[in-house]
């Protein structure tokens, strides 16, 4: 016989029985399961124990594949906005300065978010732009957030340690650079064509030591990066399926 009073709220009459630990709730806690209802606490423990569905290089797939490439060309934005229309100290505070990240290490990271001439970062956004929901659906959004942030962090790294000391880098580059190192090394993994990248990226290199004010520095820390963190990702999926198959 079912209790009249719904064990989460005292004050309502319970209608039914949870199929799964089999206490009284009212229509409020009702959550439609397989077979009959089921409380919010027991529905709420079925569906974190269905496995989340993996992307191709066992990221968590998503629905939306755009959302952290659209955060990164917002805060991007917003940079060289605030960089554009603020003090000269905006500026000075985030590029990167190999002399002060001793000091002042967040200029690793906050120099690949930094621009100040539109043709410089509407080039660098559009690139992203063009990788960026490819790599985050393949990869998921965790993955792909992490692989941006630390090859951008990898040509700040490269900068710091090969570029002269009083020399201010700043701009997305190197992130960037990053995402194509990570597409070449999936693509050649996954059998694709990959002679345009080849190109991008020897283009790229002509031009970073031919245009004067153009880090190579950062470019080569964050193409290696990228493809070193694909590298991993690649082994790390290559793991889990060897894990199911036994």
């Amino acid at each position: 016989m079912t209790e009249t009073v719904c064990y989460r709220h005292p004050d309502r009459r319970a209608g039914v029985r949870c199929q799964r630990c089999d206490r009284p709730i009212c229509p409020a806690c009702m959550n439609s399961a397989a077979v009959g209802f089921q409380c919010p606490s027991c529905f709420n423990e079925g569906v974190k124990s269905i496995p989340r569905k993996r992307t191709a290089l066992g990221g968590v797939a998503r629905a939306n594949n755009q959302v952290v490439t659209l955060t990164l060309l917002v805060l991007n934005v917003l940079v060289f906005i605030a960089v554009r229309s603020g003090s000269p100290r905006v500026l000075q505070d985030l590029v990167l300065v190999p002399v002060f990240v001793e000091s002042e290490p967040w200029r690793l990271i906050t120099s690949a978010f930094t621009h100040v001439q539109i043709f410089h970062i509407l080039s660098n956004l559009f690139m992203l732009w063009m990788l960026g929901p490819q790599l985050e659906q393949m990869l998921g959004r965790l993955r792909f957030a992490l692989l941006y942030l630390v090859s951008g962090l990898g040509g700040g790294i490269a900068v710091w340690l090969l570029s002269s000391p009083i020399g201010a880098t700043l701009g997305a580059s190197g992130a960037v650079l990053g995402l194509v190192g990570a597409l070449l090394v999936i693509s050649r993994a996954q059998g694709q064509d990959i002679s345009w990248i080849i190109s991008y990226v020897a283009v790229t290199a002509l031009l970073s030591f031919i245009v004067p004010n153009i880090s190579w520095q950062g470019h080569l820390g964050g193409f290696v990066t990228g493809a070193a963190i694909a590298w991993l990702y690649l082994q790390d999926t290559k793991r889990r399926r060897a894990k199911v198959n036994r």
